[in-house]
C-alpha cells in the first residue's frame, strides 16, 4: 500500500549551548501545537495560541493529550466502550485480543510504522471507539487461524467499527481534531488489513484504502501532521528499493500465461474506466518482464488509479453482477499471486526496517495474506457466469495450483 520533510527553524546559539544541544536528545516538547510539530521547532506552548502561530497567522491547535512515546507492552489502556458486551475484566475476550494486537498482531504496513501500531495507536484507541473496534477486530480475525470459534466477535467489531467510521469519515472535513483525523486513518488501516482475512473482503480492502486517501487529503489541506505520513509519499518507496532491486524475475512462463488471459478481455472492455483498468493490469506484466521492482511500482500505479477514482466509477469496478469487472478483478488477484516473491520481500522489508529501529514483535498476522488472497480469487471466480468462463481459464488455474501447492507461486504459508 502507498510527504517531505518539513524544514526547521533556526538561530544563532553559542559554541557551549551547541554542544550541549547536540548531547541532549530529545529536548523539544511533546506537547507544542501541531503547526510548530510539523514546522520542528520548539513551542512556547502559550494559551490559546503560541507565538510562532500568532507572528504567522495561523490557526494555533494543541493535542488533547500528551503523546505517549514509550508504553511498555504490558501496560494495556484502559477501555471506555460504552455497550456492555465489550466490558473489560483481566479474563476477557477484550483484553485477550489487546494484547494479541500489541505482543504478536502488530501490521508491519505501511513500512516503518511499527511504533506507531505499538505505541500512538492504542493511545488513540482509549479515546476513539472505532479505532479500538477495529484493532481488536484485526486481532481477532488473526486469532481465528487457530481458533475458529473466534469468527463472531472479529465480525462483531469489524461491523461497529465500519459503522462508526462511515459516519466520521463522512465528517471528515469537519474533523475537529488533527488527533481525530489520525484516528480515522488508523481505522482504515486496520479495517484494510482485515479485509484481507475476509473471504469476500477485497471490495472493502479498496473502500478502506480509498478512505484512507480522503483523511489523508484534508489533513494535508489543514496543514496537519500526518501519523502514518511516510505510506503516502516517496519514503516507503526509498526504503523499499535495496531490498527490491536484486530480486530475480518473477517466472517468465507464469508472467506470459497472464499476459495472455489479460489481452484476451480486452474485447470485453467497453467504456474508458474499464479499458483503463484493462490497461494498468496488462502494464504489470509487461514491467514484470523487465523487473521485478518495475512489476511492483506499476502495481502501486493501479493502486493508484482506483484510490483516486470518483465515487460512481469505483463502484462500478466492484459491482459483483457485472462480469467484465469481475474477470479483470480475477486476473488481478492472480497476478499478484504469482508475484508472491515480491510481496513476500515487500513484507520482509518492512519486518527488518522495524527491527533496525527498535521495533518489533513476533508477528504472526501477517502470515494470513496469503492465504486471504487466495480466498478473494476463489470468491472471484465463483462470481464469474457458464457465459464467460472461458474467459476466466487462468485465474482459475492460479487458484488450482494455489491449492495444490500453497508454496506454488514461491511464497510459504505455514
Amino acid at each position: 500500500m502507498p510527504g517531505g520533510s518539513p524544514g526547521g527553524g533556526s538561530g544563532s546559539v553559542s559554541a557551549a549551548s551547541k554542544q550541549r544541544m547536540e548531547r541532549r536528545g530529545h529536548t523539544k516538547s511533546r506537547r507544542g501545537c501541531y503547526n510548530c510539530k510539523r514546522r520542528r521547532i520548539k513551542c512556547q506552548e502559550a494559551k490559546p495560541a503560541c507565538g510562532h502561530c500568532v507572528k504567522g497567522g495561523l490557526k494555533c491547535e494543541y493535542p488533547s493529550s500528551p503523546v505517549v512515546v514509550h508504553q511498555p507492552q504490558h501496560q494495556i489502556p484502559l477501555f471506555s466502550l460504552q455497550d456492555s458486551s465489550c466490558k473489560c475484566s483481566h479474563k476477557s475476550p477484550v483484553v485477550r485480543f489487546f494484547q494479541h494486537f500489541l505482543v504478536r498482531g502488530l501490521p508491519y504496513h505501511p513500512i516503518g510504522s511499527e511504533h506507531i501500531w505499538k505505541h500512538e495507536v492504542p493511545c488513540l484507541s482509549e479515546k476513539y471507539e472505532y479505532l479500538m473496534h477495529a484493532i481488536l477486530g484485526l486481532a481477532a480475525s488473526e486469532l481465528m487461524c487457530n481458533d475458529p470459534s473466534l469468527l463472531a466477535p472479529a465480525i462483531e467489531h469489524r461491523v461497529k467499527a465500519i459503522r462508526a467510521v462511515k459516519r466520521a469519515l463522512a465528517d471528515a472535513p469537519k474533523a475537529d481534531t488533527f488527533e481525530e483525523g489520525n484516528a480515522l486513518m488508523a481505522t482504515c488501516f486496520a479495517l484494510t488489513l482485515q479485509s484481507v482475512l475476509v473471504d469476500d473482503g477485497m471490495v472493502e480492502y479498496m473502500t478502506f484504502i480509498r478512505g484512507i486517501m480522503i483523511v489523508a487529503i484534508h489533513m494535508y489541506m489543514k496543514g496537519a501532521t500526518l501519523l502514518f505520513g511516510a505510506a503516502l509519499g516517496e519514503q516507503a518507496k526509498d526504503a523499499l528499493q535495496p531490498y527490491m532491486a536484486e530480486l530475480p524475475l518473477v517466472e517468465q512462463s507464469w508472467v506470459e500465461a497472464a499476459a495472455g488471459a489479460i489481452q484476451g478481455l480486452r474485447p470485453l472492455c467497453q467504456n474508458d474506466t474499464e479499458i483503463k483498468y484493462w490497461e494498468l493490469i496488462l502494464d504489470m506484466t509487461e514491467q514484470l518482464r523487465v523487473s521485478s521492482w518495475e512489476g511492483y511500482l506499476s502495481m502501486g500505479k493501479h493502486y493508484g488509479w482506483w484510490m483516486l477514482l470518483p465515487h460512481d466509477e469505483f463502484q462500478r469496478i466492484v459491482d459483483p453482477t457485472r462480469q467484465t469487472t469481475v474477470l479483470l478483478a480475477s486476473h488481478w488477484i492472480a497476478l499478484k499471486q504469482i508475484m508472491a516473491i515480491i510481496t513476500d520481500t515487500e513484507a520482509k522489508a518492512s519486518k527488518e526496517h522495524d527491527a533496525r529501529q527498535g521495533n518489533s514483535s513476533d508477528g504472526s498476522g501477517d502470515h494470513d495474506v496469503g492465504r486471504g488472497l487466495l480466498r478473494w480469487l476463489q470468491y472471484l471466480n465463483r462470481l464469474v457466469d457458464a457465459e464467460h468462463m472461458a474467459y476466466n481459464v487462468w485465474p482459475s488455474w492460479v487458484e488450482a495450483e494455489l491449492v495444490r501447492d500453497p508454496a506454488a507461486f514461491g511464497k510459504t504459508m505455514p
